[in-house]
């Protein structure tokens, strides 16, 4: 058996599995173990001396895309089953994506939808907090993803604030914009986040305003809004009130 520690990114696992497809190792001989930020970096083998055929080979980039997504997923599962598909799609199985009730190709699929399901409630969820930080105006906000996320979600804050000094802080990494350059950091405790500002109060009564009993279905509600992450929302410290009010205001 041999193992591969590798910088637990896409990027890491990408050059580890090309190393490791050159070498001929099968998905059964070979373990994958994450490299600790306090881990020296290890060489992981040598470089052959020619190309061989499966270092050759092409996959669809359809399992490129796929595998950067499935990275980001939290399970230690997902580094092992990227390797075996790979391997599957360059020895025989070109075709393999395609089926869907394959049970790697279906646990991909599972994985994939998790993590765009994490992504689109962090930009959904995510409420910046007003600061001040070093004589400039600092928009500061908590989350807590599911999955490793940050990085692959940090450009669409960009996009979206561009002219915002403002940092994104989670527990596994941070997401900080100084309206010229983003950087990425270390994760943080939630007791480095600020706890409330002046626009809390202008959360609530819009969300307050737009309240419509009329369509009032919790379960539905809660499903989009999942409880996990009503502590970071100021909006939802009324929405017990406005579930009590609603009838009447029906």
């Amino acid at each position: 058996m041999r193992q591969i520690t590798f910088a637990p990114t896409f990027e890491g696992w990408q050059k580890a599995a090309r190393q490791a497809l050159a070498s001929n190792l099968r998905p059964e001989d070979v373990t994958w173990e994450e490299l600790g930020s306090n881990q020296p970096t290890l060489a992981l083998f040598e470089e052959p001396d020619a190309p061989s055929a499966t270092n050759r080979s092409r996959v669809p980039k359809e399992f490129i895309d796929l595998a950067r997504r499935v990275s980001c997923h939290r399970s230690d599962r997902r580094w092992p089953l990227l390797y075996r598909l790979l391997w599957r799609l360059t020895h025989g199985e070109p075709k393999l994506l395609e089926i869907v009730v394959d049970p790697d190709v279906h646990e991909a699929a599972q994985m994939d939808k998790a993590v765009r399901h994490d992504v689109h409630k962090m930009r959904a969820f995510v409420r910046f907090r007003e600061v001040a930080h070093q004589g400039n105006t600092w928009y500061v906000a908590w989350f807590e993803p599911e999955h490793h996320i940050v990085e692959r979600n940090a450009p669409f804050f960009v996009d979206r604030f561009t002219n915002m000094h403002w940092s994104i802080l989670t527990p596994d990494r941070c997401a900080h914009w100084d309206t010229q350059q983003l950087s990425i950091t270390a994760g943080m405790p939630r007791s480095e986040a600020p706890s409330e500002d002046a626009m809390e109060d202008l959360w609530r009564t819009y969300y307050g305003c737009i309240f419509n009993p009329a369509r009032v279905k919790t379960k539905m509600m809660q499903s989009e809004m999942p409880k996990r992450y009503w502590k970071n929302l100021p909006e939802t410290a009324i929405i017990p009130a406005l579930l009590q009010e609603a009838p009447a205001r029906d």
